[in-house]
Parts: C-alpha cells; sequence; structure tokens
C-alpha cells in the first residue's frame, strides 16, 4: 500500500510540475504579441469601407487590401493599436470601428432598441392585463346580477307559495 502510495504521489507530483512549466510560457505569448496578432486584432476591430460592410479580417476586396498594406505599415514604423485605429478614424470617421465607443450617440444607438422592446412589451401586458380583467370584471358582475334576480324571484313567490301551503295544511 504504501509502494502503491508513492508511485501515485510520484505521478501526481509529475503531473503538477509539467502543468507549472507550462503557464510561464503560455503568459509570456499572451504579454508580448507579435506583429502578425496584434494586425489581426485591428482587422477585426475595423469595417471595411467598400460597399461590403465586412470586417477587413474576413473580406478579400482591394479595399480590404489596401487597408492590410496600410496596417502592416504603420505597425512596422512602430505604433500601436490605438494609434493605427485612430488613423483609421481620421480618414474614415468613426463608421470604420466595427463597434464604435460607447459616448452620446452611440450609447442611444445601443440602448434604444432595447428600451423600446422593454416599453412595448409592457404595454402589451398592459393592454392585455386589462382587456382581460375587464372581461372577468363583467363575467362577475353578470353572474352577480343573475344570482340576486333569482334571489329576488325566489322571495316573491316565497310569500305566495307559503300562503298556498297554509290553505292545505
Amino acid at each position: 500500500m504504501g509502494k502503491r502510495l508513492r508511485v501515485y504521489g510520484f505521478l501526481i507530483l509529475t503531473l503538477l510540475a509539467v502543468f507549472w512549466s507550462s503557464i510561464p510560457a503560455q503568459a509570456a505569448g499572451e504579454n508580448d504579441p507579435g506583429p502578425a496578432k496584434i494586425q489581426k486584432e485591428i482587422e477585426e476591430m475595423l469595417v471595411c469601407q467598400d460597399s461590403c460592410g465586412m470586417l477587413v479580417s474576413a473580406c478579400d476586396n482591394s479595399t480590404a487590401e489596401y487597408m492590410r498594406g496600410i496596417i502592416k505599415e504603420r505597425l512596422a514604423k512602430g505604433e500601436g493599436k490605438d494609434e493605427v485605429l485612430q488613423y483609421f478614424v481620421g480618414i474614415y470617421g468613426e463608421k470604420v470601428l466595427a463597434a464604435p465607443p460607447a459616448k452620446k450617440f452611440n450609447i442611444l444607438a445601443w440602448v434604444t432598441p432595447f428600451l423600446a422592446i422593454l416599453v412595448g412589451g409592457l404595454f402589451i401586458y398592459t393592454v392585455l392585463d386589462k382587456w382581460v380583467f375587464y372581461n372577468r370584471l363583467e363575467d362577475v358582475r353578470q353572474d352577480a346580477k343573475d344570482e340576486l334576480k333569482e334571489k329576488v324571484e325566489i322571495e316573491q313567490y316565497q310569500d305566495q307559495l307559503n300562503q298556498e301551503l297554509k290553505k292545505f295544511w
């Protein structure tokens, strides 16, 4: 039993050592992205300005190729991701960005559809609830009227019934 425990312990320690040794290699790769990775990230953040409307990374027309060339050239000059993006925003405006920054009108454009759906849903719920509630209330009122009518009819005839019964008993 002790020998088996040592073997399992050795295997677990070996696996942990392999796991721990692979973490710094992965972290170093993530902290220091190469120019190709940065270029790919920039291409995924830009919309091709030809009429296709696709991301630069997915588009293969001449405009996308031209934009890729500019990205590669600017990265070779030592510019960062933000500087390259600002270059394209300076030329084409914010429409070149796949996800425009959340400020002023952009926030309104993102939030309005969700608010419209929420308000519309609440309106429909309220209208249906009142409609159904009103119909139920009318049914209850009608039932109450019918019961009252029957009670009144029974009371009217109750006296007559009592008199007739007295005659024969």
